[in-house]
């Protein structure tokens, strides 16, 4: 569960941008005949590689913790999202028996009777928070080794619970860093410990890097010093590359609606670790609100809880349960929905049975499935009729800082350090491409968006410690974009003209070209100067802005780049150069925010240049066009391509009451096949054929609110379907 804990860092990080585009955020057209294209390459091939790695034989598993209820056993048990589960068992610890806490030999695992037929994992509250593995323990793991070779379908230790947020809370509220580590159970040696490595993690974003690798160090000493049996579970905060690139075996996004949760941007994070590092990744949806209810009263850790009903309102143990409470049924089937189709090798689901299962008129011995229970029936049987999701498509990479430290919700970097400039830059593009939805006070949980500019986004970070991103990793990307403070040391500047080279494309902006990619690569010859941008900005594609806010740029000349974007007197606002196989697209406004960005959340954040951007790469990288209030994403399959549409609009939900629909908000959405040739139409969750518009190459559907729709786009007659 996601602590109450979290909620008091979430509000005090947000940083959005005011200024008011006059284009449609949506429906535009492709760009004019002849316009100059920032996307090189025109193909749709995926890297097969990019598929999600089986595990025992399966690319995709539901996992679940075993249940002794003998109720379960008789009514749920057979079920077959619940017999074929992948199994979650619980361990304490690795102690070894008798007096001496710092013994570590693992022997309590030889209690555990794992199912031999599927994977399974062991997750453990040794770890929460890392600090507690900071002891000097004395491991033996002679025990462990032998166990492991009876057990070859152990997938690993949850060494790293939420190690996000517990790192963080001692991080950001130093005052109260001892007595918390006290009360999770760290020793006074391991305190001392925590605080040296929290007053040098303060002081930088590198020491903040450096203090949570030292955290990573006690976890991999206390766990036998097997960093591929190490799956690190987090929250808010997206730590994922940092647990791949220490040697990780396995990434695990926790998702919930505990404070400005924003599920499409875990997902690009995660799936971009897990595709950089060629590890698999897990999503596991924990079912908590924090909010308000009808009545307007602030109230957190609601849990949807069928079986049993709790009340706490002591502070800091806050805990309310029962039917119909916390995160709405149709969230979690979005989310379900979403982790199978972005290439999550697990989904698993905190708090089964009680979220999951109900008594059948009451009767304890008698249990039948929840809302949320069928929700799942419905979805794990979709995935057994789909076997083959393809690979999710993301032909764009964004290439963020490695000490970046990001939260879901952006803002401060570690949620402690001041944002600067390159920090709203990351911020702007987030919350363009992912647009802030939530009001929970009105009852509209948010944590996933429509919007005009798709899921196809997966997040890298080019400059690790080990050395710059593979060239064949960039390359997995049609385009590239650089966002943030990253700094262009010669190696990775090196990197990314190799990549443009042989047929990337890399968007970059003035402020972060520095010294070190040359005149010919980007085309242009500085100046170093700075101007305003004057009146409305033209794009060569035919759309334009108008700018709410005074925004600066750097002059340029041009060296071979052709202008793509000019305000009013002409400015070059972004060129694009090609070179070699492949495109520069350089943008001189700085970092694309205003002058003077607004502390904003809200509807009305946004990012007009930034939008023409996005609009131009997305009509350029993607095969389709979606045309409508909607979330939407591709996975390319072997015989042409699935879309998936959801509507994450009309849903009401406060945190103590079952969520309400309103068909009004329901999306009507067309997909404009452009130079696809379809050989037939599908809707698969209701397994039923769909009729193409043959005069537009289109088709149209609607989607209900909270509704999700995939449409399977058959190219197997040999058309162009690439």
């Amino acid at each position: 569960m996601t602590l109450s804990a979290i909620y008091r860092h979430v509000f005090s990080a947000g940083v959005l941008f005011s200024g008011i585009s006059s284009m449609a955020v949506a429906g535009e057209a492709d760009a004019p005949a002849g316009t100059l294209k920032i996307v090189a390459r025109d193909d749709h091939r995926v890297n097969p590689d990019l598929k999600p790695p089986r595990i025992l034989g399966r690319q995709f598993w539901n996992m679940l913790p075993p249940v002794a209820a003998k109720a379960a056993e008789k009514h749920i048990q057979n079920e077959p999202m619940v017999r074929d589960a992948a199994k979650r068992y619980h361990l304490a610890d690795l102690r070894a028996a008798g007096g001496d806490r710092l013994e570590i030999n693992g022997a309590g695992l030889l209690k555990l009777q794992p199912d031999p037929r599927v994977p399974f994992v062991v997750s453990m509250s040794a770890g929460r928070p890392p600090f507690r593995c900071m002891d000097p323990f004395r491991i033996d793991n002679t025990v462990y080794e032998q166990w492991k070779r009876e057990h070859p379908n152990f997938l690993g230790f949850w060494t790293g619970v939420e190690w996000d947020n517990e790192y963080i809370t001692p991080l950001t509220s130093p005052a109260g860093a001892a007595d918390w580590a006290r009360k999770h159970g760290c020793s006074e040696a391991a305190i001392e410990r925590m605080q040296e490595i929290l007053a040098r993690a303060r002081a930088s974003r590198q020491g903040a890097v450096a203090g949570l690798r030292e955290c990573h160090a006690a976890l991999r000493k206390y766990f036998f010093d097997d960093p591929d049996k190490m799956l690190f579970l987090r929250a808010g905060w997206c730590f994922d590359h940092y647990a791949l690139e220490w040697g990780a075996g396995m990434v695990i996004s926790e998702t919930t609606n505990t404070g400005p949760y924003r599920h499409q941007v875990s997902l690009f994070h995660v799936r971009g670790a897990a595709r950089q590092y060629r590890k698999p990744w897990e999503w596991y949806i924990a079912k908590y609100y924090n909010g308000y209810d009808q009545s307007g009263a602030r109230s957190v850790n609601n849990e949807p809880n069928y079986l049993t009903r709790t009340r706490s309102d002591t502070p800091g143990s806050e805990e309310h349960s029962g039917p119909g409470y916390g995160m709405s049924v149709s969230l979690n089937r979005r989310d379900m929905y979403l982790a199978y189709l972005s290439g999550a090798s697990i989904v698993a689901h905190e708090d089964w049975p009680r979220v999951f299962c109900q008594r059948k008129d009451g009767n304890p011995e008698e249990w039948v499935l929840s809302p949320h229970g069928e929700a799942m029936r419905e979805w794990y049987d979709f995935t057994e009729r789909n076997p083959d999701r393809g690979v999710s498509y993301a032909p764009v990479a964004l290439l963020l800082p490695f000490d970046q430290g990001m939260p879901h919700w952006g803002g401060n970097p570690w949620s402690h350090f001041p944002p600067r400039r390159p920090d709203m830059m990351i911020d702007a593009f987030l919350y363009t491409i992912a647009p802030f939805s939530q009001d929970v006070r009105n009852g509209k949980e948010g944590c996933l968006a429509n919007g005009p500019f798709g899921d196809g986004y997966d997040v890298l970070v080019p400059n690790p410690p080990s050395g710059p991103i593979a060239l064949d990793r960039l390359r997995d990307y049609k385009v590239a974009i650089l966002l943030g403070g990253i700094d262009l040391d010669p190696p990775l500047a090196e990197r990314l003209i190799q990549y443009v080279r042989q047929g990337g494309s890399l968007v970059v902006n003035i402020q972060q070209a520095g010294d070190r990619l040359p005149e010919e690569f980007l085309g242009v010859k500085r100046t170093g100067g700075s101007a305003a941008v004057a009146g409305r900005v033209a794009s060569a594609s035919g759309g334009s802005a108008d700018l709410a806010e005074p925004y600066d740029y750097e002059p340029i000349e041009l060296r071979g780049a052709e202008p793509i974007w000019t305000d009013g007197k002409g400015g070059v606002l972004a060129c694009v150069n090609r070179f070699g196989q492949g495109r520069v697209g350089l943008t001189t406004v700085d970092c694309l925010v205003p002058r003077q960005p607004a502390n904003l959340v809200g509807a009305n954040a946004r990012m007009p240049l930034v939008e023409m951007l996005m609009r131009q790469i997305v009509s350029e990288a993607l095969p389709i066009a979606v045309h409508g209030d909607i979330q939407y994403g591709l996975n390319k399959v072997p015989d042409g391509w699935w879309v998936y549409l959801i509507n994450n609009k009309g849903v009401t939900k406060f945190t103590t009451t079952p969520e309400a629909l309103d068909a009004a908000e329901t999306a009507t959405v067309t997909v404009d096949l452009r130079r696809l040739r379809a050989t037939g139409l599908r809707e698969l969750r209701a397994d039923r054929p769909l009729a193409l518009d043959g005069d537009k190459n289109a088709f149209t559907l609607q989607v209900g609110p909270g509704d999700i729709r995939i449409v399977k786009i058959a190219t197997g007659d040999g058309s162009p379907s690439e």
